[in-house]
């Protein structure tokens, strides 16, 4: 039966996410213009090309940005404390003891109302944190933070967000009056854009399993996902001192 291969887009990196597109993309290009007659997927395939080459864009104005690079940096700081106090959380999920269970419970419902906080653009995420540290140190919160000792993870999220939100402010400032990219938000719209076109190519190749036109996109799509999802299977987690290593284009491996 036909499938996707599995892939965690999300453990993708900025860069890492373009460049998976970008390969799946220039690939189907390479079956030839004449192989798919899909209006729907001609148009798929073209909005997810736009896309793709405007994310291309924002990822050169990064780079050649220091105080840009700051800021993504900065965020992704945030980012990997909010992971970490969802997978603290989820460790007392399995405590003997009711008082904590009681705590996971709340927290989880808690945590759920911020549920992708992480892929939020940087200005909801900036404004979604401070609302959860409020919540966090409420009456009816603080409690249980205080009971599973989390009240440094609390902290830590502050200061993150304190100094993201400084570096932020600052890029604005800098940049009043030119183009600003917020490419949390880009792909985040890719995603979605993404999801939509490889369920349509599935659906598509089991409804006319000996359609070529929907069969071939399929077999790139899942040469290019098992690629990625091979070495993030592989990849050592980033730590403290040591960053993850990054996963080089398909290209520089055939």
């Amino acid at each position: 039966m036909k499938k996707l291969q599995s892939l965690s887009l999300s453990r993708l990196t900025v860069l890492e996410f373009g460049q998976h597109l970008k390969t799946i993309l220039k690939n189907i290009a390479l079956l030839g213009a004449a192989l798919i007659t899909d209006s729907i997927l001609i148009n798929y395939l073209k909005q997810l090309m736009i896309k793709s080459d405007a994310y291309d864009l924002a990822m050169v104005n990064i780079a050649k940005s220091d105080e840009t690079a700051k800021i993504a940096k900065a965020d992704t700081l945030r980012d990997n404390i909010i992971t970490q106090m969802e997978r603290f959380i989820s460790v007392f999920e399995l405590s003997e003891i009711q008082e904590e269970l009681d705590a996971y419970a709340s927290l989880k419902t808690l945590f759920k109302a911020y549920k992708g906080i992480q892929r939020w653009n940087y200005e909801e995420e900036t404004n979604g944190i401070t609302n959860l540290i409020t919540d966090l140190r409420s009456p009816k919160y603080k409690p249980h933070v205080v009971l599973l000792n989390m009240g440094s993870y609390v902290d830590r999220l502050e200061e993150r967000n304190k100094q993201f939100d400084e570096l932020f402010d600052g890029r604005i400032l800098e940049t009043a009056g030119k183009e600003v990219y917020d490419v949390k938000a880009m792909r985040q719209e890719m995603t979605t854009l993404y999801n939509d076109t490889t369920q349509y190519i599935l659906s598509m190749a089991k409804v006319q399993p000996d359609a070529d036109q929907y069969n071939k996109p399929l077999e790139v799509i899942n040469t290019v996902r098992k690629y990625y999802n091979d070495r993030l299977v592989k990849r050592k987690p980033a730590t403290k001192d040591t960053p993850a290593e990054p996963i080089a284009p398909m290209e520089e491996n055939q």
